[in-house]
């Protein structure tokens, strides 16, 4: 499950809309480390910082996610996801969250993957702020081809202005089995967890998953320096 290591990278669009990899850098991906690529519906916890292409999507359960933060390679590597719900487009909390962002979303586009790659084909969409010079604030979505949300990827350099309110805003994604205020409180929790062991390490390090429903997320941070770490943050809808 490469997440984006590099969602700062800003979540390969590719990755992100194949797989769900946990770390940045490996399948969803962005060009920049905070602004996330659209990804398709499996996690990646590498974040690349721009988008790259999908990879291939190896399967795991998500019942072999780490239960404590752990380095990228102690985290599956590919896991397939759902949709959020059925029905479920997060319109109404997209237009809410890019507008307080003032983050502008590209139009959406169509990747069918690879002609003998047996993914399903879905829609993404992504965009990007720059608070202050060098730093930025980014969202990555997928759906399916019904228009049915997979999965919000959002990507913040730990130095970027608003960083903890914009994540929060993030983990509050109001699909069905949400619980806004459980989940801001899991992510303050595991924030410093994560960041603990990604500057004592030096290391990509992905967070345990947070449940709620038919929903699962994962943060996870990289990138070298105090000033050059980026969050990536992604709900995604796991498969039952």
């Amino acid at each position: 499950m490469k997440f984006p290591h590099a969602l700062a990278a800003a979540l390969t669009a590719s990755a992100l809309l194949t797989g769900c990899s946990s770390h940045p850098g490996s399948s969803p991906g962005s060009a920049s480390p905070a602004s996330p690529g659209p990804g398709e519906g499996e996690i990646t916890s590498s974040a690349p910082k721009t988008a790259a292409t999908p990879s291939p999507s190896a399967t795991a359960d998500l019942n072999d996610w780490p239960t404590r933060p752990a380095t990228s390679d102690k985290v599956p590597d590919a896991v397939p996801n759902a949709v959020l719900a059925k029905g479920y487009t997060g319109a109404d909390y997209l237009a809410r969250l890019t507008k307080r962002w003032h983050i502008t979303l590209n139009a959406r586009k169509k990747n069918d993957f690879d002609a003998d790659d047996d993914r399903p084909a879905v829609w993404f969409s992504s965009g990007v702020t720059h608070p202050t010079a060098g730093t930025e604030l980014s969202v990555a979505v997928v759906w399916s081809l019904d228009g049915d949300m997979k999965s919000l990827t959002c990507a913040a350099g730990r130095t970027a202005p608003g960083r903890a309110d914009f994540l929060r805003q993030c983990v509050e994604l109001d699909h069905p089995d949400a619980h806004p205020e459980a989940a801001a409180r899991w992510l303050t929790t595991t924030t410093a967890a994560v960041d603990k062991l990604h500057d004592r390490t030096g290391k990509t390090a992905d967070s345990p998953l947070y449940r709620s429903g038919s929903a699962a997320t994962v943060l996870v941070v990289y990138g070298a320096g105090e000033d050059k770490a980026t969050y990536s943050l992604r709900v995604f809808g796991a498969a039952s």
